[in-house]
Protein backbone atom coordinates (compact mmCIF):
# COMPACT_ATOMS: atom_id res chain seq x y z
CA UNK A 1 0.00 0.00 0.00
CA UNK A 2 1.61 3.45 -1.16
CA UNK A 3 1.90 5.95 1.31
CA UNK A 4 0.35 9.29 1.44
CA UNK A 5 2.51 11.86 -0.63
CA UNK A 6 3.35 13.84 2.87
CA UNK A 7 4.18 10.20 4.22
CA UNK A 8 6.26 9.81 1.64
CA UNK A 9 7.81 13.35 1.58
CA UNK A 10 8.90 12.60 5.37
CA UNK A 11 10.03 9.40 4.44
CA UNK A 12 12.10 10.54 1.79
CA UNK A 13 13.33 13.08 4.18
CA UNK A 14 14.41 10.84 6.52
CA UNK A 15 15.92 8.69 4.11
CA UNK A 16 18.37 11.63 3.24
CA UNK A 17 19.24 12.61 6.33
CA UNK A 18 20.32 9.10 7.40
CA UNK A 19 22.24 8.60 4.24
CA UNK A 20 23.93 12.71 4.80
CA UNK A 21 24.57 11.53 8.45
CA UNK A 22 26.76 8.46 7.53
CA UNK A 23 28.77 10.11 4.51
CA UNK A 24 29.66 13.08 7.11
CA UNK A 25 30.94 10.44 9.59
CA UNK A 26 32.74 8.69 6.55
CA UNK A 27 33.92 12.21 5.56
CA UNK A 28 35.22 13.31 8.88
CA UNK A 29 36.94 9.96 9.36
CA UNK A 30 38.74 10.99 5.90
CA UNK A 31 39.03 15.15 7.06
CA UNK A 32 40.61 14.41 10.10
CA UNK A 33 43.27 12.01 9.33
CA UNK A 34 43.96 15.00 5.68
CA UNK A 35 43.60 17.37 8.57
CA UNK A 36 46.70 15.84 10.47
CA UNK A 37 48.56 14.78 7.31
CA UNK A 38 48.21 18.88 6.41
CA UNK A 39 49.22 19.93 9.71
CA UNK A 40 52.32 17.49 9.66
CA UNK A 41 52.92 19.16 6.41
CA UNK A 42 52.41 22.44 7.36
CA UNK A 43 54.70 22.43 10.20
CA UNK A 44 57.62 20.45 8.44
CA UNK A 45 57.39 23.02 6.27
CA UNK A 46 57.64 26.11 8.52
CA UNK A 47 60.17 24.61 10.80
CA UNK A 48 62.41 24.50 7.73
CA UNK A 49 61.61 28.18 6.22
CA UNK A 50 62.53 29.85 9.43
CA UNK A 51 63.85 33.04 8.82
CA UNK A 52 67.94 33.05 8.63
CA UNK A 53 68.52 36.51 10.92
CA UNK A 54 67.33 36.07 14.32
CA UNK A 55 65.55 38.75 15.92
CA UNK A 56 67.28 41.13 17.88
CA UNK A 57 70.71 43.14 17.74
CA UNK A 58 73.27 42.06 15.66
CA UNK A 59 76.99 43.58 16.33
CA UNK A 60 78.77 44.34 12.77
CA UNK A 61 82.06 45.53 11.66
CA UNK A 62 83.41 46.26 8.27
CA UNK A 63 87.64 45.92 8.15
CA UNK A 64 88.72 48.77 6.08
CA UNK A 65 92.08 47.99 6.72
CA UNK A 66 94.24 45.25 9.06
CA UNK A 67 94.26 47.23 11.61
CA UNK A 68 91.12 49.66 11.39
CA UNK A 69 87.70 48.11 11.72
CA UNK A 70 84.56 49.92 11.63
CA UNK A 71 81.73 48.96 14.32
CA UNK A 72 77.90 49.42 14.01
CA UNK A 73 74.67 47.86 15.07
CA UNK A 74 71.69 46.69 12.89
CA UNK A 75 68.48 45.77 14.57
CA UNK A 76 65.97 43.03 13.18
CA UNK A 77 62.81 42.41 14.01
CA UNK A 78 59.60 40.98 12.90
CA UNK A 79 57.07 43.06 11.10
CA UNK A 80 53.34 42.90 11.22
CA UNK A 81 53.20 41.70 7.39
CA UNK A 82 54.13 38.18 6.08
CA UNK A 83 55.85 36.52 2.63
CA UNK A 84 54.93 34.13 0.99
CA UNK A 85 56.15 31.35 3.07
CA UNK A 86 54.07 32.34 5.65
CA UNK A 87 56.62 33.91 7.88
CA UNK A 88 57.15 37.49 9.36
CA UNK A 89 58.63 39.89 7.24
CA UNK A 90 61.63 41.41 8.76
CA UNK A 91 62.15 45.18 9.72
CA UNK A 92 66.15 46.19 9.58
CA UNK A 93 67.79 48.95 10.94
CA UNK A 94 70.84 50.36 11.35
CA UNK A 95 71.41 52.17 14.28
CA UNK A 96 74.30 54.86 13.33
CA UNK A 97 74.54 56.84 16.52
CA UNK A 98 71.05 58.81 17.76
CA UNK A 99 69.88 58.23 14.33
CA UNK A 100 67.64 54.90 13.39
CA UNK A 101 68.13 54.29 9.45
CA UNK A 102 65.47 51.99 7.88
CA UNK A 103 67.35 48.85 5.32
CA UNK A 104 65.06 49.68 2.04
CA UNK A 105 65.45 45.87 1.39
CA UNK A 106 66.20 42.39 2.78
CA UNK A 107 66.06 39.59 0.94
CA UNK A 108 67.29 35.49 1.76
CA UNK A 109 68.43 32.98 -0.55
CA UNK A 110 69.50 29.83 0.15
CA UNK A 111 71.86 30.27 3.58
CA UNK A 112 72.78 33.99 2.09
CA UNK A 113 71.53 36.93 3.13
CA UNK A 114 70.98 40.16 0.89
CA UNK A 115 70.86 43.73 2.64
CA UNK A 116 70.35 47.18 0.48
CA UNK A 117 70.56 49.52 3.33
CA UNK A 118 69.31 52.64 1.74
CA UNK A 119 68.78 55.20 -1.05
CA UNK A 120 72.24 54.93 -1.85
CA UNK A 121 73.70 52.02 -4.53
CA UNK A 122 75.17 50.07 -2.03
CA UNK A 123 74.61 46.02 -0.49
CA UNK A 124 75.82 43.52 2.32
CA UNK A 125 76.05 39.88 1.30
CA UNK A 126 76.58 37.65 3.96
CA UNK A 127 76.11 33.69 4.48
CA UNK A 128 75.00 32.45 7.72
CA UNK A 129 77.29 30.31 9.75
CA UNK A 130 78.08 28.76 12.97
CA UNK A 131 80.85 28.44 15.05
CA UNK A 132 82.17 25.32 17.20
CA UNK A 133 79.53 26.95 20.34
CA UNK A 134 77.26 26.67 18.13
CA UNK A 135 76.51 30.40 17.87
CA UNK A 136 75.37 31.61 14.44
CA UNK A 137 77.56 34.48 12.48
CA UNK A 138 77.26 36.19 9.29
CA UNK A 139 80.50 36.45 7.03
CA UNK A 140 80.72 38.77 3.94
CA UNK A 141 81.03 42.06 1.79
CA UNK A 142 79.59 45.32 1.71
CA UNK A 143 79.76 46.47 -1.77
CA UNK A 144 79.60 49.80 -3.24
CA UNK A 145 78.06 49.90 -6.94
CA UNK A 146 78.38 53.72 -7.20
CA UNK A 147 81.98 53.26 -7.25
CA UNK A 148 84.57 52.27 -10.40
CA UNK A 149 85.70 49.00 -10.19
CA UNK A 150 85.09 46.37 -7.86
CA UNK A 151 84.74 48.36 -4.34
CA UNK A 152 84.16 45.60 -1.58
CA UNK A 153 84.78 45.80 2.23
CA UNK A 154 84.48 42.57 4.34
CA UNK A 155 82.02 41.99 6.37
CA UNK A 156 81.18 40.33 9.63
CA UNK A 157 78.31 40.15 12.27
CA UNK A 158 77.27 38.53 15.47
CA UNK A 159 74.27 38.10 18.07
CA UNK A 160 75.90 37.43 21.24
CA UNK A 161 74.04 39.11 23.97
CA UNK A 162 77.87 39.48 25.23
CA UNK A 163 79.50 42.33 24.66
CA UNK A 164 82.78 43.41 25.85
CA UNK A 165 82.26 46.75 27.65
CA UNK A 166 85.44 48.93 28.74
CA UNK A 167 86.55 49.58 32.10
CA UNK A 168 85.75 53.14 33.83
CA UNK A 169 89.11 54.35 34.58
CA UNK A 170 89.57 56.92 37.74
CA UNK A 171 92.45 58.84 34.96
CA UNK A 172 90.15 58.82 32.42
CA UNK A 173 90.37 62.30 30.22
CA UNK A 174 87.40 64.07 29.01
CA UNK A 175 87.01 64.77 25.45
CA UNK A 176 83.76 66.79 25.82
CA UNK A 177 83.64 70.24 24.02
CA UNK A 178 84.51 72.23 20.91
CA UNK A 179 87.86 71.53 18.77
CA UNK A 180 89.63 73.34 16.60
CA UNK A 181 90.67 70.52 13.87
CA UNK A 182 93.12 70.81 11.18
CA UNK A 183 92.92 67.21 8.38
CA UNK A 184 96.07 66.70 6.52
CA UNK A 185 98.00 69.27 8.57
CA UNK A 186 101.37 70.52 6.63
CA UNK A 187 100.00 69.61 3.39
CA UNK A 188 98.55 71.21 -0.23
CA UNK A 189 95.32 69.32 0.94
CA UNK A 190 95.04 70.68 4.75
CA UNK A 191 91.45 71.78 5.58
CA UNK A 192 89.59 73.27 8.86
CA UNK A 193 86.91 71.51 10.78
CA UNK A 194 85.14 71.91 13.95
CA UNK A 195 84.61 68.78 15.98
CA UNK A 196 82.14 68.67 18.75
CA UNK A 197 82.39 66.17 21.09
CA UNK A 198 79.94 64.77 24.23
CA UNK A 199 80.98 62.02 26.69
CA UNK A 200 79.80 60.29 29.27
CA UNK A 201 81.60 57.82 30.83
CA UNK A 202 82.97 55.51 28.26
CA UNK A 203 80.66 56.51 25.53
CA UNK A 204 81.35 59.13 23.06
CA UNK A 205 79.20 61.22 20.42
CA UNK A 206 79.78 63.86 18.44
CA UNK A 207 80.72 65.22 14.96
CA UNK A 208 82.86 67.14 12.79
CA UNK A 209 81.65 70.64 10.85
CA UNK A 210 83.44 71.33 7.48
CA UNK A 211 83.20 74.09 5.14
CA UNK A 212 81.30 71.66 2.96
CA UNK A 213 78.54 70.37 6.03
CA UNK A 214 79.11 68.17 8.95
CA UNK A 215 79.96 64.20 8.94
CA UNK A 216 76.78 63.59 10.77
CA UNK A 217 76.03 61.32 13.46
CA UNK A 218 79.07 59.76 15.06
CA UNK A 219 79.47 57.48 17.80
CA UNK A 220 81.82 55.32 19.79
CA UNK A 221 84.27 55.43 22.69
CA UNK A 222 86.56 56.99 24.87
CA UNK A 223 89.29 54.28 26.74
CA UNK A 224 92.11 55.95 28.79
CA UNK A 225 93.42 58.59 26.25
CA UNK A 226 91.83 57.14 22.34
CA UNK A 227 88.90 58.64 21.08
CA UNK A 228 86.84 56.72 18.88
CA UNK A 229 84.44 57.47 16.89
CA UNK A 230 82.40 56.27 13.46
CA UNK A 231 79.59 56.17 11.22
CA UNK A 232 77.65 53.73 8.91
CA UNK A 233 74.85 55.34 7.31
CA UNK A 234 74.10 52.60 4.66
CA UNK A 235 76.77 53.41 2.58
CA UNK A 236 79.11 55.82 3.75
CA UNK A 237 82.27 54.52 6.15
CA UNK A 238 83.97 57.36 8.84
CA UNK A 239 86.05 56.26 11.31
CA UNK A 240 87.85 58.85 13.90
CA UNK A 241 90.56 57.34 15.98
CA UNK A 242 92.90 59.76 17.97
CA UNK A 243 95.34 59.50 20.83
CA UNK A 244 95.24 62.75 23.63
CA UNK A 245 98.88 64.25 23.96
CA UNK A 246 100.29 65.60 26.93
CA UNK A 247 99.88 68.68 25.72
CA UNK A 248 95.66 67.83 26.01
CA UNK A 249 95.88 68.33 22.36
CA UNK A 250 94.99 65.50 19.78
CA UNK A 251 96.31 63.39 17.36
CA UNK A 252 94.80 60.60 15.49
CA UNK A 253 93.94 59.33 11.82
CA UNK A 254 90.81 59.72 9.77
CA UNK A 255 89.30 56.77 7.54
CA UNK A 256 86.76 56.67 4.72
CA UNK A 257 85.55 53.55 3.53
CA UNK A 258 89.19 51.66 2.83
CA UNK A 259 90.08 54.53 -0.80
CA UNK A 260 90.77 57.50 1.99
CA UNK A 261 93.20 57.75 4.94
CA UNK A 262 94.64 61.00 6.23
CA UNK A 263 96.33 62.36 9.79
CA UNK A 264 93.76 64.99 11.45
CA UNK A 265 95.03 67.43 15.09
CA UNK A 266 92.95 69.25 17.52
CA UNK A 267 93.51 71.39 20.06
CA UNK A 268 90.25 73.22 22.11
CA UNK A 269 89.40 76.16 20.86
CA UNK A 270 85.21 77.71 21.83
CA UNK A 271 85.88 80.54 19.74
CA UNK A 272 87.02 78.63 16.50
CA UNK A 273 84.46 79.50 13.66
CA UNK A 274 84.37 77.85 9.94
CA UNK A 275 84.52 80.77 7.24
CA UNK A 276 81.41 81.84 5.81
CA UNK A 277 79.72 79.06 3.55
CA UNK A 278 78.54 81.83 1.27
CA UNK A 279 81.89 83.02 0.30
CA UNK A 280 83.49 79.85 -1.29
CA UNK A 281 81.42 79.19 -4.43
CA UNK A 282 80.59 82.45 -6.51
CA UNK A 283 79.67 83.38 -9.76
CA UNK A 284 82.83 84.59 -12.14
CA UNK A 285 83.09 88.23 -13.09
CA UNK A 286 80.42 89.57 -15.73
CA UNK A 287 77.85 86.66 -14.76
CA UNK A 288 74.59 87.33 -13.13
CA UNK A 289 72.80 84.17 -13.15
CA UNK A 290 72.98 80.04 -14.79
CA UNK A 291 73.01 79.04 -17.66
CA UNK A 292 72.28 74.95 -18.10
CA UNK A 293 70.21 72.41 -19.73
CA UNK A 294 70.19 68.77 -18.50
CA UNK A 295 68.36 65.56 -18.94
CA UNK A 296 65.84 63.99 -16.17
CA UNK A 297 65.69 60.22 -16.26
CA UNK A 298 63.09 60.56 -18.79
CA UNK A 299 66.32 61.94 -21.03
CA UNK A 300 64.10 65.29 -21.63
CA UNK A 301 66.40 68.50 -21.43
CA UNK A 302 64.89 70.80 -18.91
CA UNK A 303 66.96 74.41 -19.13
CA UNK A 304 66.50 77.57 -16.50
CA UNK A 305 65.12 79.35 -20.07
CA UNK A 306 61.40 76.79 -19.45
CA UNK A 307 58.53 79.20 -19.01
CA UNK A 308 57.83 77.29 -15.70
CA UNK A 309 61.01 78.87 -14.70
CA UNK A 310 60.02 82.44 -15.63
CA UNK A 311 59.47 85.33 -12.74
CA UNK A 312 59.94 82.08 -10.26
CA UNK A 313 62.20 82.14 -7.34
CA UNK A 314 64.82 78.92 -8.12
CA UNK A 315 66.61 77.15 -5.57
CA UNK A 316 69.21 75.02 -7.43
CA UNK A 317 70.37 72.56 -5.60
CA UNK A 318 73.82 70.67 -6.20
CA UNK A 319 73.53 67.53 -4.97
CA UNK A 320 74.27 63.56 -5.75
CA UNK A 321 72.45 60.63 -5.10
CA UNK A 322 76.00 59.10 -2.67
CA UNK A 323 76.23 62.37 -1.02
CA UNK A 324 74.29 62.06 2.99
CA UNK A 325 74.26 65.49 3.52
CA UNK A 326 72.55 66.25 0.02
CA UNK A 327 69.66 64.43 1.89
CA UNK A 328 69.53 65.91 4.39
CA UNK A 329 68.98 69.11 2.85
CA UNK A 330 66.61 67.57 0.03
CA UNK A 331 64.16 66.36 3.71
CA UNK A 332 64.67 70.35 4.31
CA UNK A 333 63.58 71.94 0.46
CA UNK A 334 60.59 69.13 0.07
CA UNK A 335 58.55 70.93 2.85
CA UNK A 336 59.96 74.52 1.59
CA UNK A 337 58.52 73.18 -1.93
CA UNK A 338 55.30 72.40 -0.53
CA UNK A 339 54.75 75.42 2.07
CA UNK A 340 55.83 78.07 -0.99
CA UNK A 341 55.18 76.81 -4.37
CA UNK A 342 51.77 78.33 -5.00
CA UNK A 343 53.43 81.92 -3.97
CA UNK A 344 56.33 81.36 -6.95
CA UNK A 345 59.18 79.19 -5.67
CA UNK A 346 60.79 76.19 -7.66
CA UNK A 347 63.33 74.21 -7.06
CA UNK A 348 65.82 72.01 -9.71
CA UNK A 349 67.96 69.71 -8.24
CA UNK A 350 71.29 68.80 -10.50
CA UNK A 351 73.06 65.44 -9.28
CA UNK A 352 76.44 65.00 -10.11
CA UNK A 353 77.31 60.84 -10.18
CA UNK A 354 81.12 59.13 -9.42
CA UNK A 355 80.29 56.94 -12.99
CA UNK A 356 78.92 57.77 -16.27
CA UNK A 357 76.77 54.92 -17.33
CA UNK A 358 73.47 56.38 -18.36
CA UNK A 359 71.36 53.50 -17.36
CA UNK A 360 72.63 53.46 -13.94
CA UNK A 361 72.27 57.28 -13.96
CA UNK A 362 68.07 56.78 -14.76
CA UNK A 363 67.69 54.08 -12.58
CA UNK A 364 69.43 56.48 -9.86
CA UNK A 365 67.38 59.58 -10.47
CA UNK A 366 64.25 56.79 -10.69
CA UNK A 367 65.18 55.69 -7.56
CA UNK A 368 65.92 59.09 -5.45
CA UNK A 369 62.33 60.45 -6.76
CA UNK A 370 60.26 57.89 -5.41
CA UNK A 371 62.09 57.24 -2.08
CA UNK A 372 62.28 60.56 -0.76
CA UNK A 373 59.23 61.75 -3.22
CA UNK A 374 60.54 64.63 -4.24
CA UNK A 375 58.20 67.11 -6.05
CA UNK A 376 60.43 69.54 -8.48
CA UNK A 377 62.90 68.12 -11.11
CA UNK A 378 66.13 65.97 -10.61
CA UNK A 379 68.59 66.42 -13.59
CA UNK A 380 71.69 64.69 -14.32
CA UNK A 381 74.60 67.43 -14.50
CA UNK A 382 77.46 65.38 -15.15
CA UNK A 383 80.38 63.91 -13.53
CA UNK A 384 81.96 64.70 -10.34
CA UNK A 385 85.19 65.34 -11.31
CA UNK A 386 83.90 67.41 -14.04
CA UNK A 387 81.42 69.15 -11.71
CA UNK A 388 82.75 72.79 -12.38
CA UNK A 389 82.76 72.02 -16.05
CA UNK A 390 79.49 71.87 -16.76
CA UNK A 391 78.59 75.39 -14.91
CA UNK A 392 81.63 77.59 -16.17
CA UNK A 393 80.26 80.13 -14.65
CA UNK A 394 81.15 79.71 -11.60
CA UNK A 395 84.62 79.60 -9.89
CA UNK A 396 83.96 76.39 -8.71
CA UNK A 397 81.68 73.64 -6.72
CA UNK A 398 83.15 73.50 -3.09
CA UNK A 399 81.46 70.86 -2.17
CA UNK A 400 78.46 69.06 -1.76
CA UNK A 401 75.65 70.24 -1.51
CA UNK A 402 75.83 73.23 -2.87
CA UNK A 403 72.42 75.43 -2.80
CA UNK A 404 71.80 78.23 -5.22
CA UNK A 405 69.31 80.86 -5.07
CA UNK A 406 68.09 83.04 -7.81
CA UNK A 407 65.52 85.83 -7.29
CA UNK A 408 62.45 86.01 -9.69
CA UNK A 409 64.87 87.62 -12.33
CA UNK A 410 66.88 85.12 -12.40
CA UNK A 411 70.05 86.61 -10.82
CA UNK A 412 71.70 84.83 -7.84
CA UNK A 413 71.39 86.72 -5.31
CA UNK A 414 73.56 83.81 -2.39
CA UNK A 415 75.14 80.59 -2.77
CA UNK A 416 75.10 78.45 0.18
CA UNK A 417 77.79 75.51 0.24
CA UNK A 418 77.24 72.60 2.60
CA UNK A 419 74.31 72.16 5.55
CA UNK A 420 74.87 72.20 9.35
CA UNK A 421 72.76 68.94 9.33
CA UNK A 422 70.05 67.10 12.37
CA UNK A 423 73.21 66.46 13.93
CA UNK A 424 74.25 69.79 14.46
CA UNK A 425 71.36 70.08 17.10
CA UNK A 426 70.47 74.19 17.28
CA UNK A 427 72.62 74.50 14.36
CA UNK A 428 70.31 72.49 11.80
CA UNK A 429 67.47 74.31 13.06
CA UNK A 430 69.02 77.89 12.49
CA UNK A 431 70.22 76.76 9.44
CA UNK A 432 66.45 76.01 8.31
CA UNK A 433 65.08 78.91 9.96
CA UNK A 434 67.69 81.31 7.88
CA UNK A 435 66.50 79.52 4.66
CA UNK A 436 63.22 79.90 5.09
CA UNK A 437 63.00 83.44 6.25
CA UNK A 438 65.84 84.33 2.96
CA UNK A 439 62.93 82.97 0.55
CA UNK A 440 60.08 84.23 2.41
CA UNK A 441 62.05 87.60 1.21
CA UNK A 442 62.35 87.26 -2.45
CA UNK A 443 59.00 85.83 -2.72
CA UNK A 444 57.25 89.35 -1.38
Amino acid sequence: MEAPCHLRKELSLMCNSFFVVNVLKSQKFFMNKYFLLVSILFMNFFSYSQSLLENGTWHCSLQLTQTARLPFTLQVLDSTNFDFNGRHEKMLFIINGEEKIPVHSYREQGDSIFIIPSVFQTEIKAAIKTNDYGDKYLEGIFVDYARIGNYTIPFFAHNSAMVEAPGILDDQPDFSGKWECRFSPGTADSSVAVGIFTQKNNSAHGTFLTTTGDYRYLSGSANSNILVLSAFDGAHLFLFVAQMQKDNTLKGEFWSGKHHKEEWTAKRNNNFELPASDRLTFLKDGWKSLQFSFPDADSNLVSLADEKFDHKVVLVQISGSWCPNCMDETRVLIPLYKKYHEQGLEIIMLNYERKDDWSFIQQTLKHEKEVFQIPYPILFAGLTSKSSESLPMLNKISGYPTLIIMDSEGIVRKTITGIDGPATGDLYEKWKDDLESYVEKLLQ
